[in-house]
């Protein structure tokens, strides 16, 4: 590791752990440095082979994907587009309405990557508020809980398009949600990531332009 590497993951570590959300400038479609553009979704036709609808009702119509969550499932409503990233930006445009409880976007551990059973972490979109959370270990519950690691109390309006654009860098975490930001860090983060992981709480959440950059290594 570089003296330059070094100073720069010490002032990270120093910045992202629970940070608190500030204002920033959007930086949507911008691409980074260094990287490939490897996801490019703007649903202008039916769903890919990529995709895959695990629970809940997932469609395509006027050039944007909606889900909405089916009571009969008892479950929330959840897709993944398969795509292995492991340092990364990822982006997407969406929309809650009056009827969508959370809308979650995150990733799963690659096998073998963590001994862990269930979601990696998420960004957990509510119309209160939004964070960033550790997902539960399904065999260590107790040990190893939900963690809500950055939050806003920023209310997320309904009926209108919101921009989320997360990098994760090894184990730090960014994300930021039109103009306000939170950072992060945990050590089981930075591990492959091999899908990206859509849940939907309650109904009519629509999302558009999903793109990801990974880094070029």
């Amino acid at each position: 590791m570089t003296t330059r590497t070094l100073l720069a993951a010490l002032l990270a570590l120093a910045l992202v752990h629970s940070k608190p959300a500030h204002a920033v400038e959007s930086q949507f479609d911008v691409a980074p440095q260094n990287s490939d553009l490897v996801v490019d979704q703007s649903f202008d036709g039916p769903l890919g082979d990529r995709w895959h609808i695990n629970t809940g009702a997932w469609k395509v119509v006027d050039g944007v994907l909606q889900g909405n969550e089916v009571s009969a499932d008892k479950h929330a409503a959840a897709a993944r587009y398969t795509v292995q990233t492991d340092n990364a930006v990822y982006q997407l445009r969406f929309k809650l309405s009056d009827g969508t409880k959370a809308f979650h976007f995150g990733f799963d551990p690659a096998k073998g990557e963590l001994d862990k059973k269930g979601h990696l972490f998420s960004v957990i979109v509510t119309p209160t508020g939004w964070r960033i959370m550790k997902h539960v270990d399904k065999n260590r519950r107790q040990e190893d809980p939900n963690e809500v690691l950055a939050s806003s109390d920023a209310a997320v309006q309904a009926d209108q398009w919101h921009e989320l654009r997360l990098t994760t860098w090894g184990p730090y975490v960014t994300a930021t949600l039109d103009q306000t930001q939170l950072k992060t860090t945990h050590p089981t983060f930075g591990v492959k990531k091999p899908t990206l992981v859509f849940r939907c709480a309650g109904e009519g959440v629509q999302i558009d332009d999903v793109k990801v950059w990974n880094q070029v290594k």
